[in-house]
């Protein structure tokens, strides 16, 4: 056995070992160089004004070219290791050509999920950084690759989904924002005090907060209880900004009806 191992035979295993080592380091280097590429290219930030893209969009499509010459990148070097061992990758090639020809009923929703990829980003139905809604999950989208997209919600879970499965989505980052607050008020206060209040909380908000876009406004009594009517609040804000402006509106109605001694109709009813 040990006769085997000549110094010529050394040498080569050795030269093959280098090369093989310098076509991972190759790949590997490649595909940080590429990225710097993309970055550049796509990011509005980093591009100036030369190339106006919309920058969610800019993300998107350079998140999917990095998918793509990833892909490339592994299949040549895959492909130089295999020769460096003598393999014959041609007739390698075509065989994986009449094997996936032969498993195509089997890899239809493989085929399903990169035509539903191509369309969301064709359409632009999504971009990376849009508040999405599919099915029961929900989040911002983090990557869009040839088969999956990425979400991550509010609790940092990372939800990889296949885009086979995405039938229905909602995105919440097109647009404005409606914000809604209902306020109960007890049947013994005066209305038109209240309804003064409510209108000085609309002006408070809406010219402290850039996130307002229109508003808010009062809309009126809505509703109807047995020991309370609601009155409702309305605003057109930023895109996911909704929950802010309501929750300002009610922290300066909460304020102006404490100065007003206007108390909420459940604390009326347990004195």
């Amino acid at each position: 056995m040990l006769t085997l191992l000549t110094p010529d035979i050394l040498v080569l295993a050795g030269n093959r070992i280098i090369r093989i080592i310098g076509i991972v380091l190759g790949a590997m280097l490649t595909l940080k160089l590429l990225s710097l590429i993309m970055n550049q290219v796509f990011i509005p930030n980093i591009i100036g004004k030369a190339i106006k893209f919309d920058e969610r969009r800019a993300r998107t499509l350079g998140g999917l070219v990095q998918s793509i010459v990833r892909y490339m990148i592994y299949f040549v070097a895959i492909i130089m290791v295999l020769q460096e061992f003598k393999i014959d990758t041609t007739s390698l090639v075509a065989g994986a050509g009449i094997v996936g020809l032969a498993l195509g009923v089997g890899a239809q929703s493989l085929i399903k999920d990169f035509i539903t990829g191509f369309f969301i980003v064709l359409e632009n139905q999504f971009a990376v950084g849009d508040y999405i809604v599919t099915g029961d999950m929900g989040g911002t989208v983090e990557e869009i690759g040839l088969r999956v997209t990425k979400l991550r919600d509010f609790n940092g879970i990372l939800h990889i989904i296949p885009h086979g499965a995405i039938i229905r989505v909602s995105n919440y980052t097109r647009g404005h924002m409606q914000a809604t607050v209902n306020v109960p008020i007890a049947y013994g206060e005066d209305i038109g005090k209240v309804l003064s209040l409510l209108e000085e909380a609309c002006n408070h908000v809406g010219k402290d907060m850039v996130e307002v876009l229109e508003g808010p406004k009062v809309v009126g009594v809505v509703e109807w209880h047995s020991q309370e009517l609601i009155v409702r609040l309305v605003a057109k804000t930023v895109a996911l900004e909704q929950v802010a402006v309501e929750t300002a509106l009610r922290h300066q109605i909460k304020v102006l009806f404490d100065q007003a001694n206007i108390t909420p109709p459940n604390i009326q009813m347990s004195k």
